[in-house]
Order: C-alpha cells, then structure tokens, then sequence
C-alpha cells in the first residue's frame, strides 16, 4: 500500500488526492494484523474484556489524535484538504498502535498470573496445529476480505459510473462519492461498532458449548444475541430514515447534504447487523464457509447492480 498509492489513487480510485491517505494509512497494516492474532488469544482464553478494552481505547485514541493532528495540519499548512485527510489518517495509524500496545501490555502482565489450564483432548504437533488454524481461519478470512471488497465496490464503480453514464464534472462525482462515503457510511456502520461485542462473544462461547455437547445452550446463546442486535439494529434503522437531516444537520453542520442517501441506507442497518451476529453464531457452530459463501453473493450482486 505505501509504495503502491500512487498507482492506486489514480488508476484504480481515480482519487489522485488520496495518494498521501494511503501513505499515512500503510503502516496501520503491521499492527492491525499482530493485535487481531493477540485478540483472537484473548478471546480463545475468555477473556474477551481484553479485546472490548483495546477496541474502545483505539476509537478514543482515534477521536483524540484525529482532533489533535489535523489542527497541527491547519496551522502549518492552512486549510490543505489533502494534507488535513493524511492527517486524519496518520491519527488512525497512531490509535492502531497505541491499541496494539496496550494489548502488548497486557499480554505482558497476563502471563505472569496463573492462569486455569486448557482441557487437552489429545497431544497434535506443531504442524498438525498449524494445518487446522490455516483450515479454519482462511474461509473466515475470506468472509471479512468480501466484507471489505463489498465496500470497496463504491470506491472503484460511483465515481466512472456518474462521470461516464451522467456526463457528471469529475469534481462533482468525486463530492458525490465523499458524500456517500464520507457521511453516509460513517453513520451507517455505527451500529456495526456496537453490536461487534456479540458477534464476537459468540464465536468461542458456542464452540465452547458444541464441543461439550450443550446444543440447547448454544440455541439459547444464540437466540439472546439475535434479539439483542435486533433491539439494536431497529431503533438506528427507523431514526435514521425519519431523522435523516436533522442527524446530518447535528453531526455535519457544516456539510448537510445526503439526507436522501442516509434514508436510503438506513434500511441496510438492520440486515448488516442481524448478518453480523449470524456470522459469528456460524464460525462458532464451525459453518465457516457459509458467511464466506453468502459475502461472495452479496459482493457478486453489488457490482452486477
């Protein structure tokens, strides 16, 4: 991604201002992929708190630094769109790696304390291990790079779309596209953030039920979730498509414009979250191909539609 902007920005986006964001973006890449690897050991030994903490440290490190570094931006360089948006993303960078350290941390302290020894089942080598985590981990891998691709779809088909079939100016089309992505999205994926702790929690709490053969445990487990992310999914889902404009008016004073595509998008909130919750009930259950499966539909769909 760092040696790569370029090429990206212009060619594949067609965003040459988002060349120094990918740049400022890059390293995250390095400590997103080692803390997801200690998040997943924490969640294995339940201790999800762990992962809930490090989550919400880096979204308020993000809020902060973001705050911080693009005012830094603004009095060195004034109002530079393209610098303040590298700032912005420098910010997420730093919050990745302050999360990564708390979890370094606390990993650190963690191994000190005696800790309640794992039911061994049988002795597997090294290489066994490894061939299973690889098994199970690719399709769920899948899952959520289709879940990225899904929302990549836009970055590489709005903007050729309103410039090439609309005839729109090419500044339009990309402020069309900020729009959609920039406050739309944004909006749209904060249910996303609160329902992520069941989704999540679900995963070994229902393997841990399954592999002792506690199949009505797992239901229930499962149902509770479900209508937990429904009594989240359908409050965001109604209040933004009544209250779009007044949403965008308070959180975008400066920049209202969208309400019809928040309207719109609203009623992706409630199907993202409840798909969210199943995908977790279903690696738990060990179905890992199924989600992979049905993001690859959704993916295929999108960008036929």
């Amino acid at each position: 991604l760092f040696f790569g902007a370029g090429y990206i920005a212009n060619a594949i986006l067609q965003i040459p201002d988002t060349e120094l964001t990918l740049v400022a973006l890059s390293p995250a890449i390095f400590f997103v992929s080692i803390a997801s690897v200690m998040r997943g050991y924490f969640n294995g030994r339940d201790r999800i708190s762990a992962t809930a903490k490090s989550q919400t440290l880096e979204q308020i490190f993000k809020t902060a630094l973001t705050v911080v570094v693009v005012e830094i931006v603004v009095m060195m360089y004034g109002t530079n769109v393209k610098i303040m948006a590298a700032g912005a993303n420098l910010a997420t960078t730093l919050s990745v790696l302050l999360s990564f350290g708390y979890l370094a941390l606390y990993y650190k302290l963690y191994k000190r304390k005696p800790k309640k020894p794992l039911r061994r089942i049988k002795q597997e080598s090294a290489i066994s291990i490894v061939k299973r985590i690889i098994w199970v981990s690719f399709p769920i891998a899948i899952s959520a790079i289709m879940s990225t691709l899904n929302k990549n779809v836009d970055s590489m088909t709005v903007i050729r779309i309103l410039k090439e079939a609309f005839n729109m100016p090419e500044n339009q089309a990309i402020l069309q596209y900020g729009i959609l992505s920039g406050k739309v999205d944004t909006l749209i994926t904060l249910p996303l953030s609160f329902n992520v702790a069941f989704s999540t929690a679900l995963v070994p709490t229902i393997s841990a039920a399954i592999a002792v053969g506690d199949k009505k445990g797992a239901s229930r487990r499962i149902s509770f979730s479900m209508l937990l992310t429904m009594i989240i999914g359908l409050p965001f889902t109604f209040g933004m498509a009544v209250f779009a404009q007044p949403i965008l008016n308070l959180v975008f004073p400066n920049a209202t414009s969208g309400a019809v595509l928040l309207q719109l998008s609203a009623f992706t909130i409630v199907f993202s979250v409840l798909a969210q919750t199943a995908n977790g009930a279903l690696q738990g259950m060990g179905r890992i191909m199924v989600p992979a499966v049905s993001g690859f539909v959704g993916l295929v769909v999108k960008i036929i539609s």
